[in-house]
């Protein structure tokens, strides 16, 4: 071994019966598997490649990537990045695993939490718009005030250290923002919250972040052929990808063209409002400053008050006229799609879309005359910024620098627009693409975006991340389908095929949690199959009866907002009057009705996609996980309806090879929310026959942890999960002790 590699049998000690974190940890458990996967991951370090592990809720995969990171850093002075989905793994990381293990190392390596640029303050922004604030709503203003005040004390200037959630619009004028920040230029570079909180990244050596922020860092390398300096983070050597399940997910949607009505309208307004757009302080600022107009200046001014103001108001007519023929479009060629959280339609577009009268005469025509005054408009603008530099006015320039670079920059969106459009309604790249119109309604307004993606990420992940870090671990509680990695390989590009000579591992390390014991999956096997009209009946009938044997504390969880919504309004009111706690998705944001839940006893939380996963409720707080029916993806969504089709036609089977294995991970989520630890008990209950009526219910139940299995009809599962919960009983008495 060299000596520039970790040591494996003397690290592994650490972890082990009588090692170092035993005896400096309080409730540290030494755990086989633990060690196993600890082993793995310091090969990966010496050796390279790319590494899949899954590991079952409970074997400790925290410790075992962040003890070699460590000692990594520490040996090699090579930074790791980890990035996670959910903020509550990655505060987990910075605020409590990472602290003891540098402590009980004593290791001098530094953490830190990696965040986006919006999510801090730009102390420019916020100055420039305290000139606004007479300008502004009551309401932005107060906001803006409350703002200015803990600006005054904010040690971080994040928005997580804000004692109140300011309205997207308010945070929007105050944020930073990559393309309004003029960095060294700026007169608070020095003081910026963000530069700093940069600066303490470029110093530390492991850096912890979410999906978003690494897949914005990955595309900007991309782009840019770098991946040796500094981008979007500081350059890093080995990526250890948690929660890995969900890269897909968020790689798809971070590499998609996305533009919407509402984005471009406010875009403009923030330009050329007339009451609070740029375009309106700058005349101000050249009416005050010029007291006494020239030709040049009155020009300037008349170009101000009127051409463009009439401009924009064309333009936001023309917005509503093309964007108005993109609804009508979904509407008459009949909408794909679900009704979920915020009522969404979407329409796929196919070639024969794109042959008829209204797509070629009503959506190209308006969208071009759209495409043609928005570029007249920036051009407008653009000219105008030329004359007032001819001015050579050195105090005017001074005052109005930071403005005009704000405006230059909403121009550049609107660019940036205007090619999103252009790419959407042409024939460019439609093979390799899928694209759609997607109505969105929200209290009654409708928003209608137009979106573009690869069909197949694969390629572009292959060539832009795994190809390009020494090593690479994946890890998640559910990475497999049916005990394999087939399937999030292929979806991920993690392929000889396209890496060629890169090692790549993979290993399944099961929970060490007794589930024989501690779980019991129960099935009504009387339900009707999901299909069938009388399911929605007998599924809230079921659902109350397990609620009654588990004395609440129980999640429901469903695919589908609407039939959520259903359930929780023929039950809400038998629950209250049995004294149970119901909470129901979007009532409030998702960290606060997870606090409700644990706060209050014989509670029971609605909740559909974001639940299923990256919720952590231990002990007696949650004890039953109802899963209304399996979660297969909708496959008329687009997206899934195009990736089916890519399948179908290299000859093979879209259900076995995407929609099944997509479920099963999905699955795999909602079933781990319930044994947190090993005190921990409770009953799963599907209300979905086919888990055990389907050939393929089998794969399923063979990617879940070994449990007891319950198959009974629906008038005996009441009793039958209150045994469970008798015999079970000792375990939470024995939690107490």
């Amino acid at each position: 071994m060299s000596k520039n590699e970790l040591p494996v049998d003397k690290t592994l000690q650490l972890i082990q019966p009588n090692g170092l974190l035993s005896t400096v940890l309080s409730g540290f458990e030494a755990r086989e598997s633990q060690q196993q996967m600890m082993a793995d991951i310091i090969n990966l370090y010496n050796k390279k490649g790319i590494a899949l592990i899954e590991a079952g809720t409970g074997t400790g995969k925290s410790i075992a990537y962040l003890i070699p990171a460590l000692l990594w850093a520490h040996l090699r002075k090579e930074r790791t990045l980890i990035s996670t989905n959910t903020i509550t793994l990655q505060e987990q990381l910075i605020h409590k695993d990472i602290p003891l293990l540098t402590k009980a190392l004593k290791l001098d390596v530094k953490a830190v939490l990696v965040k986006g640029m919006n999510n801090y303050l730009c102390k420019r922004k916020l100055v420039d718009t305290k000139e606004e604030l007479l300008l502004l709503p009551p309401e932005d203003a107060r906001e803006l005030e409350k703002i200015e005040e803990w600006e005054a004390t904010t040690q971080d200037g994040s928005r997580s250290s804000l004692s109140f959630v300011p309205s997207g619009s308010t945070w929007e004028r105050v944020c930073a923002e990559n393309d309004t920040c003029n960095r060294h230029a700026c007169p608070y570079y020095k003081e910026c919250h963000f530069f700093k909180a940069r600066q303490q990244a470029n110093d530390a050596q492991i850096l912890v972040a979410n999906h978003h922020l690494l897949f914005a860092d990955i595309k900007y390398r991309s782009e840019t052929d770098n991946y040796k300096e500094a981008a979007v983070l500081p350059p890093y050597h080995t990526v250890v990808l948690d929660e890995a399940h969900n890269i897909e997910d968020v790689a798809t949607e971070y590499f998609s063209t996305r533009i919407s009505q509402a984005g471009l309208l406010r875009t403009i307004n923030k330009l050329g409002s007339e009451k609070t757009g740029k375009l309106t302080f700058l005349r101000q600022k050249l009416q005050n400053h010029f007291k006494n107009n020239t030709k040049a200046t009155t020009s300037i001014l008349m170009r101000l008050l009127t051409d463009l103001p009439a401009h924009r108001n064309d333009l936001t007519a023309l917005i509503g006229d093309a964007f108005f023929s993109f609804s009508e479009f979904v509407q008459t060629q009949g909408t794909v799609g679900q009704e979920d959280f915020q009522a969404e339609k979407k329409l796929r577009l196919l070639p024969r879309h794109r042959e008829l009268t209204e797509w070629t005469e009503g959506i190209v025509r308006r969208s071009q005359k759209l495409l043609s005054a928005l570029k007249n408009y920036i051009q407008s603008v653009n000219s105008l910024e030329a004359d007032l530099s001819a001015l050579k006015d050195e105090k005017f320039e001074e005052q109005t620098k930071n403005l005009r670079f704000d405006i230059a920059a909403l121009l550049k969106r609107l660019e940036g627009a205007c090619e999103s459009l252009e790419l959407f309604i042409s024939d460019k790249n439609m093979s390799s693409s899928v694209r759609w119109i997607e109505l969105q309604t929200f209290h009654s307004r409708q928003n209608v975006h137009l979106v573009n993606t690869d069909l197949d990420i694969a390629p572009k992940l292959a060539e832009s991340l795994f190809s390009k870090f020494p090593s690479i671990l994946l890890c998640s509680a559910t990475l497999s389908t049916n005990k394999q990695f087939q399937f999030i390989r292929q979806r991920l590009g993690i392929t000889p095929e396209l890496l060629n000579g890169v090692q790549i591992s993979e290993k399944i390390y099961d929970s060490p949690f007794n589930y024989q014991v501690q779980a019991l999956l129960a099935v009504p096997k009387d339900i009707p199959n999901p299909t069938d009209p009388a399911f929605n009946a007998a599924a809230i009938e079921s659902i109350w009866n397990a609620i009654q044997a588990s004395n609440g504390n129980a999640f429901v969880l469903f695919t589908s907002y609407s039939m959520l919504r259903s359930c929780f309004n023929q039950l809400a009111e038998k629950l209250v009057s049995h004294r149970y706690h119901p909470l129901k998705q979007g009532d409030d944001n998702r960290r606060a009705l997870i606090e409700k839940f644990k706060a209050k006893e014989r509670s029971v939380l609605f909740g559909t996609d974001s639940f299923w996963e990256g919720v952590d409720v231990a002990g007696e707080a949650l004890r039953c996980v109802i899963i209304v029916k399996l979660p297969f993806k909708v496959p008329s969504e687009p997206i899934i309806q195009a990736r089916s089709e890519a399948i179908s036609a290299k000859g093979g089977d879209p259900f076995f090879e995407y929609s099944l294995p997509t479920a099963i991970v999905k699955f795999k989520q909602g079933f781990g929310r319930l044994i947190r630890n090993k005190q921990d008990r409770g009953c799963i209950v599907c209300l979905d026959t086919r888990l055990i009526n389907k050939a393929y219910g089998k794969q399923f139940l063979n990617s879940l942890p070994t449990c007891n299995h319950l198959y009974t009809d629906s008038a005996s599962l009441k009793k039958q999960m209150s045994d469970f919960y008798q015999k079970t009983f000792y375990l939470t008495k024995k939690k107490s002790e």
